[in-house]
């Protein structure tokens, strides 16, 4: 009854306009002499046009082209029509009742449709105007789900934000909590439920269910749950409302989101200032004492010192023991100082030399390595801090030296790529897992039963400062760490405006 109903009213209201028309011009014929009588029921096919368009107006106008026949043109209660003035007269009411009927419907069409695009306007310039109060736009969500309701022909409307179980309403109306569940499991596979927005249209599908079943429509920032009303689908105005509503509230949600990582962002800046301003601060009140510590130890080891051999072994490991505190401290003023941005001291420096260099300093720890070199001779001079990528080779040989077993290899290979100058540093061992083969430059992150975890960072952080590039890889003996660093002939153009 629900679904046939409303589309009879125009063709019943027809049919009974039609009937009276009929009836009144019986009743005035015999009364007076009056001309083109028919013409009464062109006026009720322009109402009906008016009204309910062109498709009830012409089967009007067929209908009172039957019945004037009928029941007012000799012969009588027959179709059969003696006189041709008749017939022209009929014809020419059935063609001026269809071509009226769809002239008026065209204009009435053409008259909703403005009004509709009039309200739409407004409605999109209120919701608008109302999120550019707020960053949020909490509240233009709510404005929006509320006028969704009242001119889109929707039972209820909620707007969610988030992904799978963690998908929120942060607008609209309650969800029960079967409905919740099913959004959230929509959301989460990125499905639509009895709904589909398209390039700008929405489409709605009929659902067979014995309950009230939600729509779902995927969002960019979100997704929308929405009830149509039991009396019927909405028109096709109020679709392409709803369609221009779910447009805006997707560009709302997104902005929600953007301002939402914006603002974690700046928290964990503001937490990362902090955290190294301490980290700063804490290094070089540390640096004085663990200086002292290890020179009271150095002469607590002395011959002079008198010390039981006992004792001398007690100050041997307190010794190693604060010169790891000592070499974790300078880790931390390392990275604090990169954070901070401080600029380098760049000149043209050789990868020979500097290797060299990190090799003295590392000493004892390589004996028992088979260690291999294959950098070429005649390699171009980098325009490097000479310290800090001695410091970046000191970091990647101490790594491979720990991960690769007894008697293993390690081999040092440098070649020249275009304008810069690939280094690497590949060990004997076991692989990295894929998940960590970026993390491994995480600070603090280590696999290491000793060690700050700060090294691949600090190493990392200062490839970055010189504009090269540091990452790992599994070989088939093991892993290799590659860094890019800059040749001599390439000089960063802010350097280059900065010196002229």
């Amino acid at each position: 009854m629900r679904a046939w109903w409303p589309r009879a009213i125009p063709y019943l209201v027809g049919l009974a306009g039609v009937g009276l028309v009929t009836t009144v011009i019986a009743a005035v014929r015999p009364l007076a002499v009056l001309p083109n009588l028919s013409a009464a029921y062109l006026l009720l096919v322009l109402v009906l046009s008016a009204r309910w368009g062109w498709r009830p107006a012409v089967a009007s106008a067929l209908l009172a082209f039957l019945a004037y026949d009928w029941f007012l043109v000799a012969p009588y209660g027959t179709l059969y029509i003696s006189a041709p003035r008749d017939v022209l007269d009929l014809v020419l009411l059935l063609a001026a009742a269809l071509l009226g009927a769809r002239l008026v419907s065209t204009l009435a069409r053409q008259r909703r449709g403005a009004q509709a695009e009039a309200i739409e306007s407004g409605i999109l310039t209120e919701v608008a105007v109302a999120a550019l109060r707020e960053p949020e736009g909490r509240e233009a969500l709510r404005l929006l789900c509320r006028r969704a309701v009242e001119e889109g022909g929707l039972q209820a409307m909620a707007l969610m934000e988030g992904e799978g179980d963690g998908a929120t309403i942060v607008a609209g109306d309650a969800m029960s909590d079967a409905d919740l569940r099913q959004a959230r499991w929509a959301a989460a596979r990125g499905l639509e439920l009895g709904a589909r927005l398209e390039h700008g249209e929405l489409h709605l599908m009929r659902i067979y269910s014995h309950r009230r079943e939600p729509r779902l429509v995927s969002l960019s920032g979100g997704v929308a749950v929405f009830w149509v009303r039991d009396e019927g689908p909405p028109t096709p105005e109020q679709t392409h409302l709803l369609a221009a509503l779910l447009g805006l509230g997707g560009l709302l949600l997104d902005r929600r989101r953007g301002a939402a990582a914006v603002e974690r962002a700046r928290v964990l800046e503001a937490s990362d200032r902090l955290k190294t301003a301490v980290l700063s601060s804490v290094s070089h009140e540390l640096k004085t004492p663990i200086a002292s510590l290890r020179a009271g130890l150095s002469m607590l080891a002395m011959p002079e010192a008198g010390l039981a051999p006992e004792h001398c072994e007690m100050v041997a490991g307190l010794d190693r023991q604060t010169s790891r505190l000592d070499h974790l401290v300078s880790d931390l003023l390392t990275m604090a100082r990169l954070e901070a941005e401080v600029s380098l001291e760049r000149s043209p420096q050789q990868l020979d030399e500097m290797l060299g260099s990190a090799l003295r300093a590392l000493g004892p720890l390589l004996d028992g390595v088979d260690l291999r070199l294959e950098v070429p001779p005649d390699l171009p001079p980098l325009l490097v801090d000479e310290l800090q990528v001695e410091r970046v080779l000191t970091n990647l040989l101490e790594n491979a030296v720990e991960w690769t077993p007894a008697d293993g290899r390690i081999t040092v290979g440098a070649e020249r790529r275009a304008g810069d100058l690939a280094v690497w540093v590949e060990n004997q061992g076991p692989p990295i897992a894929s998940d960590e083969l970026e993390r491994v430059f995480s600070k603090f992150w280590t696999r290491r039963k000793g060690g700050s975890g700060l090294g691949l960072a600090i190493s990392r952080r200062i490839v970055e400062a010189h504009g090269g590039t540091i990452r790992a890889e599994n070989r088939a003996e093991g892993p290799r760490f590659t860094c890019l660093l800059p040749l001599e002939a390439v000089v960063p153009v802010a350097e280059a405006a900065q010196g002229g």
